[in-house]
């Protein structure tokens, strides 16, 4: 039996948990195999969200393939980013049936706590190719800043 070291991972959000508990009940049962469906764990819900940040911004991006401006709501309270919207339904028509659908359709609300060096004053988002940008200035005082260094 070979002891392995616990380190402790805290995670994101709810939906990480359960990612993480899906992890380890995969690895639990070996090559059992599930099969490739969505299912109560996935997250099919809610956006993937990248926050990236630069020397004078932080950015939020968030994937979001079919929605539409109009169905997106931002609110932005101290540090917390909060994006909600939804996303219609494809109906079945005369000309048109759905033979399978693995997107997801619904609403969905993501908020995420961003760093205390933001300028809440300073926020822009554009929604372009189905990805939702948000561009948040950082505060001067925290603005990465270039210092020449004289040599004797």
């Amino acid at each position: 039996m070979e002891l392995v070291p616990w380190k402790k991972n805290v995670p994101n959000d709810l939906w990480d948990a359960f990612d993480d508990l899906r992890s380890v009940m995969e690895r639990s049962f070996g090559g059992f195999g599930l099969p490739d469906v969505t299912g109560l764990l996935d997250r099919t819900g809610s956006p993937a969200i990248d926050i990236i940040e630069t020397s004078d911004e932080i950015l939020v991006m968030a994937d979001l393939p079919g929605v539409k401006k109009e169905d997106l709501e931002l609110n932005l309270a101290g540090t917390l980013l909060t994006i909600k919207g939804s996303k219609k339904s494809e109906q079945n028509s005369d000309k048109r049936k759905i033979f399978r659908k693995e997107t997801w359709v619904g609403s969905f609300a993501r908020t995420i706590d961003l760093p205390a060096n933001i300028d809440n004053e300073k926020v822009d988002a554009e929604l372009k190719d189905g990805v939702l940008t948000v561009h948040i200035s950082k505060k001067e005082e925290a603005k990465t800043k270039a210092i020449s260094v004289r040599v004797n």
